[in-house]
């Protein structure tokens, strides 16, 4: 890798900085870097393993229609099948916070969700993870009866052994009851939790999960007293620092941040002030991909280039930091930023780092005068920062497992033994616990070490609510009756308080009572209740007391996956075969080492190393990840599962969660094995041809571009159809990916075939860099069909299985294919893939509940790739004909949203009909940062982009 490092130098040195590159090894000679080999057969187990996972999955017998006490929306979406369509506006909380939804049904069966359109948090987008959550309605390995000792048992037995329980802690006020729960914001839970408290008022509570919020609101607890929660509003925030945050990043609260900040750059576009972001991180990130300053930073140099900045504010806090040139460079240009946009500016901190830091960010954010403007408080949304409820953290159950004082353990919603850091003790410790209880949707890791385990309902099939990331609670109505005879967590928690499951819908109505009928129907019609917490007014900020680490030689931090988090989500096809943001790497993890790292160690992506962290030995493959920190190794977690399910079981290797409030380890080990393993890596795959322009391009704000490319459309009748990409918006994070998967019945392939190139997704997302590999800067591109109105792909086509329509559209006729792959050799965008393995076949109608009924299942033999979502065009040419629109004049076509435009948090793409000048694509097309992709082709695609904006990492207003 030393010589890919020192040849990646030379030609940046020839072509200058400038130049985009995808990774080290494409700096190479052309044709050195042959595909990964792999088995050209294909082991029949883990073929009908892939097969079920990307199809629907799930035995249908009790799939019907939603319950009766469901709301569907009055405005129905236009009719998008020959069945009984309809939505239902519902939520599914992901990490404790709602994400708003609307849920598509067509004949009882759910198909999509989409953002829910009237929530101010989304506005009709969403995440990756939330596209997914439908595919986990139907996991074929989600549990279905209750368990005792690893036996199947009955409903009735469990009531039984309930009714023991209630008796045994009646007598001692619950002083052995212990409960663990995953993260929540339901009010509905709350409820329940207070009622349990009052009649068990030793009952203890404890956190389950090991990415929350806990680090953060310590910190503004340090810095105001009371207990709070930041509400941001990056709309609003023209200087934005971020150390160690990834706001625009994998989370709950990704859409609401990624809304906010697409705002702000438009505006900055447009003239109306800045939008910069200053990051120092030790592994990239979406934000730092954003960013117009990124430093690459050690955990251990964060604490000290916090200080740096507190002190350029004013801020008269001991202690001498240690830093070199170039974060002392960065130091002063963030702290000008911030002081050039004043109450528009915002300082943010990861919330894996200490509480310290988290206090002095709310004590900057203070001194900015931001309060109301870039930011406000309101009371906590997670339980487990609740004043009136707190949950300890999972290490204080240890002691009290080992000093005999724990009689009764349930596990609820949760999967601590693989999630949190305490895990493997836990494991331990539990042996000695008489009762185990563990509920959840998969008989996991947590469930194994229990007594007892009972099946939960998916959200998507039960009543509930959580609050959403502005602090209004969702309503979590139910798309389709339960599956299979499982409870909801709110029944649950009503038989262990009163001996019978209860309804589920009137136990959400007990939490919200105050409404009337009329109300409460309004509110599951319109999916939430507006009832946010007011904004605190805090104090004066304490200054916090500021520990400056020393340096360290090597250490490792620990993050939740991009796909899977922590690995609750390991079963999902979707998510696992997910390119990730950065390295572009599907079904695995890997040990992230710097481009300098890599050196010292002569390693090469792929080889092997073992490390040993804190006790805990690991071995995993390397990947080099340019602009990651030295002397930091990068770490995900939610892989290494043995009971995840058939898709999740035995991929990459366990790491365990760091304890809260430490952002790295030592290592006291790490050398290499001498083995490789293969990585199925997308970056290398599909690439453009050899000596074009760029495919990458970026403009500067002070210089105006170049004039807009000249690209005639080719008339025809009715509708024009265009996709316009905005690279200055696009963050990289995959929703439209996922989203165009769930729409398209896109198959998954496994590993070995995204190995050997054969990834069957029809819309990809390629990361770039530019510069040193020791700091580059990043972009993303996404790359859709083209839709060229000179297509090479239908000139070459033997058959005319391509074909060019009369409304722009590249066409594919799927029954008339013979698989001859000449359209895909013409292609020289490399958008079109190849149908290896029939991923269909033999698939009963049991396993077709969540394939969309619009577009053709496709089978062995036949090219794939994007249609420009066709069925949503018909659908609405469909509904613009029985309004009585006229569809050739282009009315009614502006209802036509495609799947990837619709879930894009940042709304970077673009749709729609070319013939209306007010347009979006029609206006993109005339603005300066217009181009198309390989334009000297001349192939006049109907897909092009808008050029990435660079900005200066100087101050709002100083001209830079």
């Amino acid at each position: 890798m030393s010589r890919e490092l020192r040849r990646l130098r030379r030609q940046l040195a020839e072509r200058g900085e400038a130049w985009p590159w995808a990774w080290l090894e494409a700096l190479g000679e052309p044709s050195a870097e042959p595909l990964p080999e792999v088995p050209e057969g294909l082991d029949r187990r883990r073929f009908l393993q892939l097969m079920g996972a990307s199809l629907a999955l799930a035995g249908l017998g009790a799939c019907g229609e939603p319950p009766d006490e469901a709301v569907a929306r009055v405005e129905q979406e236009p009719l998008r099948s020959p069945g009984q369509a309809s939505d239902y506006a519902t939520a599914v909380p992901f990490a404790g916070i709602a994400q708003p939804v609307l849920g598509h049904c067509i004949d009882g069966r759910p198909l999509k969700l989409e953002g829910n359109p009237e929530h101010p948090c989304c506005g009709g987008a969403s995440d990756a993870f939330t596209q997914a959550a439908i595919l986990q309605l139907y996991d074929p390995d989600r549990s279905q009866v209750p368990r005792h000792l690893g036996r199947e048992s009955g409903w009735a037995q469990v009531q039984g052994e309930l009714f023991a329980l209630q008796r045994r802690h009646d007598r001692d006020r619950g002083a052995g009851l212990h409960l663990v729960l995953g993260a929540s914001s339901s009010p509905t839970l709350a409820r329940q939790l207070q009622a349990l408290r009052q009649r068990w008022p030793r009952a203890c509570f404890y956190q389950g999960d090991a990415y929350g919020e806990r680090n953060a609101a310590d910190g503004l607890y340090q810095a105001f007293g009371q207990p709070l929660t930041a509400r941001l509003r990056l709309e609003n925030v023209q200087a934005l620092v971020c150390l160690d945050a990834d706001l625009l990043g994998p989370g709950p609260r990704q859409t609401a941040w990624q809304r906010g900040w697409a705002q702000r750059r438009r505006a900055a576009a447009a003239g109306q002030g800045q939008a910069r972001i200053h990051v120092a991180e030790g592994v990239p990130s979406l934000t730092g991909a954003a960013a117009c300053a990124r430093l690459p930073a050690a955990p251990w140099q964060l604490p000290h280039l916090a200080l740096a900045l507190a002190r350029a504010l004013g801020e008269a806090l001991p202690g001498s930091p240690q830093l070199d040139e170039a974060q002392r460079r960065w130091a002063v240009q963030a702290a000008a930023a911030l002081r050039g946009a004043g109450r528009e500016a915002l300082v943010c901190v990861g919330a894996q780092q200490p509480a310290q830091l988290q206090a002095l960010a709310a004590r900057l954010n203070q001194r900015l005068g931001g309060l109301g403007h870039s930011h406000d408080y309101i009371a906590p949304l997670l339980l487990e920062d609740s004043p009136a409820a707190p949950w300890e953290p999972l290490a204080a159950l240890l002691p009290r497992i080992a000093d005999g004082a724990v009689d009764s353990l349930l596990l609820l919603d949760c999967n601590p033994l693989h999630a949190c850091a305490e895990g493997e003790q836990l494991r331990q410790a539990m042996q000695d616990v008489p009762w185990r209880l563990h509920a959840g949707l998969v008989h996991d890791e947590s469930a194994a070490e229990c007594h007892w385990h009972l099946p939960l309902s998916h959200p998507l099939e039960s009543w509930s609510d959580a609050r959403a990331a502005d602090g209004s609670a969702c309503l979590v109505q139910p798309l389709v009756r339960p599956l299979y005879a499982t409870p909801g967590l709110h029944q649950l928690l009503e038989m262990l308080l009163n001996g019978a499951r209860g309804d589920g819908h009137a136990l959400l109505r007990q939490t919200w009572a105050e409404h009337d009928l009329p109300a409460w129907r309004a509110a599951l019609e319109r999916g939430w209740i507006e009832s946010a917490p007011p904004a605190a007014t805090p104090g004066q900020a304490a200054l916090p007391a500021l520990v400056l680490p020393a340096a360290a030689n090597l250490v490792a931090s620990v993050r939740p996956d991009p796909a899977v988090w922590d690995g609750r989500l390991a079963n999902l096809g979707w998510l696992q075969e997910l390119p990730r943001p950065i390295s572009s790497l599907t079904w695995g993890n890997v040990i992230g080492v710097a481009p300098r790292l890599a050196e010292r160690y002569g390693l090469a992506n792929g080889e092997c190393l073992r490390v040993e962290i804190d006790g805990q030995r690991l071995e995993g493959p390397v990947w080099i990840e340019p602009g990651q920190a030295d002397g930091l190794l990068a770490l995900t977690a939610g892989y290494g599962r043995q009971r995840a399910g058939r898709l999740g079981n035995g991929v990459g290797f366990a790491v365990r969660a760091l304890p809260a409030g430490v952002p790295a380890q030592a290592v006291s080990r790490c050398e290499a094995t001498g083995e490789r393993m293969p990585l199925a890596i997308t970056q290398a795959q599909h690439r453009l041809p050899e000596g074009a322009a760029p495919a990458l391009r970026r403009v500067s704000r002070a210089e105006p571009p170049a004039a807009p490319a000249l690209l005639p459309t080719r008339s025809g009748e009715g509708p024009q159809w265009a996709m316009l990409i905005d690279l200055d918006l696009c963050t990289g994070c995959n929703a439209c990916v996922v989203a165009c998967q769930a729409e398209n019945n896109i198959p998954v392939v496994g590993a070995e075939q995204v190995a050997a190139g054969r990834a069957m997704h029809w819309l990809r997302i390629d990361h770039y860099y530019q510069g040193d590999a020791e700091a580059p800067r990043s972009a993303f591109q996404p790359r859709p069909c083209m839709h060229c109105e000179r297509a090479p792909c239908e000139a070459g086509c033997p058959v005319e299985a391509t074909l060019h329509g009369s409304d722009g559209l590249n066409q594919m006729v799927y029954n008339r294919c013979i698989g001859t792959r000449t359209c895909a050799a013409y292609c020289p965008y490399k958008v079109r893939r190849f149908n290896w393995y029939d991923w269909t076949a033999g698939a009963p109608p049991s396993l077709q509940a969540q394939r969309n009924p619009e577009v053709s299942v496709r089978g062995r033999g036949v090219m794939e790739k994007c249609t420009y979502c066709v069925q949503r065009i018909g659908a609405a040419r469909l509904a613009a004909r029985e309004q009585g629109l006229d569809w050739q004049a282009g009315e009614g076509s502006e209802a036509v949203r495609t799947a990837c435009q619709q879930a894009c948090p940042s709304q970077a793409i673009a749709f729609g009909n070319l013939q209306r000048s007010d347009g979006e694509p029609a206006r993109g097309r005339r603005s300066p940062r217009h181009y198309a992709l390989l334009e000297e082709l001349d192939t006049r695609p109907r897909t092009t982009y808008l050029a990435r904006i660079d900005d200066e990492p100087g101050a709002p207003g100083d001209g830079r």
